[in-house]
């Protein structure tokens, strides 16, 4: 499979009916024009998600949302009581795991709940912990996240909600997967211009030499402000992944239990000085790890296996709730996750105890 980058998230602040208005006008105007949408569903819900904020929380949140390939992705935010039992909105009833079943009820919104919701999106995941809720609906065109052995997701949202984002994800998955986030130094038009351009040369050809990918990256940076990057290239056959950082790009790979810190190197891409040394470092991969990367928009002290059951959830749920909890507020943020499936093939697989 090709490279794909993913446009980067609009932020909604959902306080007021107001608030839930406005949202539902912006998402119908972006999903304009998209076949095998039909607009009063997304409508619905959106008008849906947003309503469940004010209905749950007394401080509000927030709704990310963006066009994908055939679709729009909405994942609402909140700050609400969340966490009973852990991983289980408290509007829901837990069963297999990996599965939740939603209690019908009506309230302040077009009156169908969370269940319609449920039924209207091609995908649908929902997360709480005491910290608060993430629900992520996908309608439209199912979105390729996934390819054969791996599963990916994130967020990309700009300073202030709207605008360009100088922030930038991108995966390739072919024999390896290739994954790369990147950061042009400030924010707004000429740091989105200086991730553009290390994004466009991760799609131009595959990666399979991370030294000469981020030479040719600091090439292709020249002429803009500069910027950071973390890149990574996982071979499944060797169970190891491998990973050249410049600046400050942080990263986790989670695998058994161990966390594992992604180490780089100090420095700038682009700037007219040489480029920066580059170390690469190797770690161990295996079924049922989980990569994250994320800008500094992120504060560095964070910890996914911190949040009970998160792993077990879409990554762009992870990535929304690790946003939600550590972003700085005053940056572009963004978190990629990239998940090996294969735990779950062997868990299904005869003899191994049955299905996820």
């Amino acid at each position: 499979m090709g490279a794909l980058s993913r446009r980067a998230h609009r932020r909604r602040v959902i306080r007021t009916d107001e608030d839930v208005g406005a949202l539902r006008r912006e998402v119908a105007v972006l999903a304009a024009g998209l076949p095998g949408l039909r607009h009063g569903d997304v409508e619905l819900v959106a008008t849906e998600l947003a309503t469940n904020i004010i209905r749950h929380t007394t401080t509000g949140g927030y709704v990310l949302y963006r066009q994908t390939a055939g679709g729009i992705e909405l994942l609402a935010i909140d700050h609400g009581p969340g966490g009973r039992p852990a991983g289980t909105p408290p509007w829901a009833v837990p069963s297999r795991l990996g599965q939740t079943r939603l209690r019908p009820f009506r309230g302040d919104g077009l009156g169908v709940g969370l269940a319609a919701v449920q039924r209207l999106a091609s995908a649908f995941d929902c997360y709480s912990e005491p910290g608060g809720t993430v629900i992520l609906a996908r309608l439209g065109l199912p979105t390729p996240v996934t390819a054969g052995r791996w599963r990916w997701g994130g967020v990309n949202v700009p300073l202030g909600g709207v605008g360009e984002s100088g922030d930038a994800w991108a995966v390739t998955a072919k024999q390896h997967l290739a994954a790369l986030v990147v950061d042009g130094l400030g924010h707004g038009p000429a740091a989105a211009m200086a991730a553009r351009a290390a994004v466009t040369l991760f799609e131009r050809q595959e990666v399979t030499d991370l030294d000469g990918f981020v030479r040719r990256a600091h090439e292709a940076m020249r002429g803009t402000r500069g910027g950071v990057m973390g890149v990574c290239l996982i071979d499944p056959e060797r169970d190891e992944l491998t990973y050249a950082g410049v600046g400050n790009i942080s990263g986790r790979v989670l695998l058994r239990g161990d966390s594992h810190t992604l180490l780089g190197r100090d420095g700038t891409l682009g700037t007219e000085l040489p480029p920066p040394r580059i170390r690469l470092a190797r770690y161990p991969w295996g079924p049922g790890a989980t990569l994250l990367l994320a800008s500094d928009g992120i504060r560095s002290r964070w910890d996914a296996a911190s949040y009970p059951k998160l792993l077990h959830h879409d990554p762009a749920v992870i990535a929304a709730t690790l946003q939600r909890a550590h972003g700085r507020g005053n940056d572009d943020t963004t978190v990629l996750v990239v998940h090996d499936t294969r735990d779950r093939e062997l868990r299904s697989a005869p003899g191994e105890g049955g299905g996820p």
